[in-house]
């Protein structure tokens, strides 16, 4: 078993982690875990890590909202470090105030609904 392997085993368990806190309510163990997701390499493991993270929002966000995030974030087949980034500080911000989730959650979405279309627009040209 190479390093490869423990890599993607860490990922996972810190997107469980992070989805797990984010769940329950733990703001400072989620933006903990979150900070070491920001700068994940490119690869299905961080995009399956990705999708745990946002799945752990429906704790406290619509489920639809999330499940428009998650379809959208998967469909993009790239791993985008501002989502978790914007969660990491969101974190932190719950910690001290209040946050509305749902919101958060709903423009992460439609931020990562228009970043899919026109990935797949590049990709789907006519040559």
């Amino acid at each position: 078993m190479g390093i490869a392997s423990y890599s993607a085993c860490i990922t996972l368990a810190l997107g469980a982690l992070a989805a797990l806190s984010l769940w329950v309510g733990l703001w400072p163990v989620a933006a903990l875990a979150l900070a070491f997701l920001v700068g994940g390499r490119r690869e299905p493991v961080t995009l399956a890590a990705d999708a745990i993270v946002f799945v752990g929002l429906a704790g406290h966000a619509d489920p639809l909202w999330v499940g428009l995030l998650v379809v959208a974030s998967l469909a993009a087949r790239e791993h985008d470090p501002r989502a978790i980034l914007i969660l990491f500080f969101a974190s932190i911000a719950a910690t001290f105030v209040y946050v509305d989730w749902t919101i958060l959650t709903g423009l992460l979405a439609v931020i990562a609904t228009v970043r899919t279309v026109f990935t797949m627009r590049r990709v789907l040209k006519p040559a």
